[in-house]
């Protein structure tokens, strides 16, 4: 027997342990090969089990807008389909006449989920807390211009958006909470959009507008000011003639002349007094409100004495007299409250002597209103006569 002596034996033990090595790395291989193909058939079998349908609770955060124009079902889920909600539109249609609801499907902006199943997007249409809701607030005395502005910017939406949901409106007056006995140009309801606060879609103008001329029905209507009723009662009380549109506007007046709620029924009845006397109201919030909607001249830019002088200008109400044709503004509850009614007093001039505080006096002749207006530009000399108030 021939001694190989401890090299051959190193060198045996060497071998050895790179055939165990390959062997546990073909096992390896072996399985990574099976673990891959089993990762694969996986794959494939969801997706077949996916084929018509998602299964789980969802993937990604979406917003869908739904509106109010989509209509059918099918429209829908083509919506949704686009937005990579579901997956096939039949099995939701299937899903939402299984429940009883393809004929009265939802409209709005939703916050949804990506890869849901079609049962589970159906259900959160109708779940109110994922309906996606804004805040919209409208102050008091804003001017449809105003409105339409914070609109455009809450909402979402364009200048023509509104226009259209306005002649929507002006088609169908009586359906969009409009008087037409009082409204006289339902494409421009001018005194009809009740300010408050609003909690609104997306994206869609009508439903905000519609809010907003339910909520003046309401606040006007039998369980609220009765405004049949009580401009039929001011009538009576003023020996004047004054329908519940004229009550509409002079509220609007209010809203533009005084801030505080202590004037606003003096106003009321100085105007009522200039009325009875057939003296032109001469006040600028009716003149550049009329010059905005004739000529789109902004409201805040001055008037000149020009143009007070112009007697062919319809708006001009320091000539003209009467009241304006339609409200300049959209007056709160408290301004037609005080245009309902008004506190005795003979007064036919008021003006706020102190802009800052809103102070503001009332006189009853010529030489009264002289003494206001001294105030009032005493009080622009001590201040500096700051161009925006004085």
């Amino acid at each position: 027997m021939t001694d190989r002596g401890n090299g051959w034996i190193a060198s045996e033990r060497s071998r050895r342990a790179k055939s165990a090595v390959a062997v546990a790395l073909s096992f390896i291989i072996l399985l990574g090969g099976v673990g891959f193909g089993l990762w694969k058939g996986y794959a494939a079998y969801m997706d077949w089990r996916q084929d018509e349908d998602y299964i789980g609770d969802g993937a990604d955060p979406v917003e869908v807008y739904i509106p109010p124009t989509a209509g059918t079902v099918g429209r829908i889920a083509d919506i949704l389909v686009a937005n990579e909600v579901i997956r096939d539109p039949r099995v939701f249609e299937n899903a939402a006449i299984e429940k009883g609801v393809d004929t009265s499907m939802p409209s709005g902006t939703f916050n949804l989920l990506t890869h849901l199943p079609a049962a589970t997007a159906l259900d959160m249409l109708f779940d109110a807390k994922n309906r996606v809701q804004l805040k919209l607030t409208i102050q008091e005395g804003w001017r449809l211009s105003q409105i339409k502005a914070e609109m455009i910017k809450v909402l979402q939406i364009t200048e023509e958006d509104v226009d259209q949901a306005l002649a929507q409106i002006a088609a169908d007056p009586g359906s969009h909470h409009l008087n037409t006995a009082w409204v006289t140009d339902p494409a421009y309801p001018e005194g009809y959009l009740f300010p408050d606060t609003y909690f609104v879609e997306p994206h869609n103008a009508l439903a905000a507008l519609d809010m907003m001329t339910a909520q003046f029905a309401t606040v006007t209507g039998p369980e609220g000011l009765n405004l049949d009723a009580a401009a039929a009662n001011l009538s009576t009380n003023l020996g004047l003639t004054i329908t519940p549109a004229q009550v509409v506007i002079v509220a609007s007046i209010i809203e533009g002349e005084v801030n505080q709620d202590q004037y606003r029924p003096m106003v009321a009845r100085a105007i009522y007094n200039r009325l009875a006397i057939n003296m032109p109201l001469g006040i600028e919030s009716a003149f550049r409100y009329g010059r905005e909607r004739a000529n789109g001249t902004p409201y805040d830019d001055g008037v000149s004495t020009a143009e007070q002088n112009d007697a062919s200008l319809p708006y001009n109400f320091y000539i003209r007299t009467g009241l304006p044709d339609t409200p300049i503004s959209n007056p709160s509850r408290s301004a037609m409250e005080a245009a309902l009614n008004p506190t005795p007093g003979d007064w036919i001039y008021w003006l706020t002597t102190n802009p800052t505080t809103g102070e503001t006096g009332f006189a009853s002749d010529d030489a009264g209103y002289i003494a206001l207006r001294d105030t009032f530009i005493q009080w622009c000399s001590d201040n500096g006569n700051p161009a925006s108030l004085c």
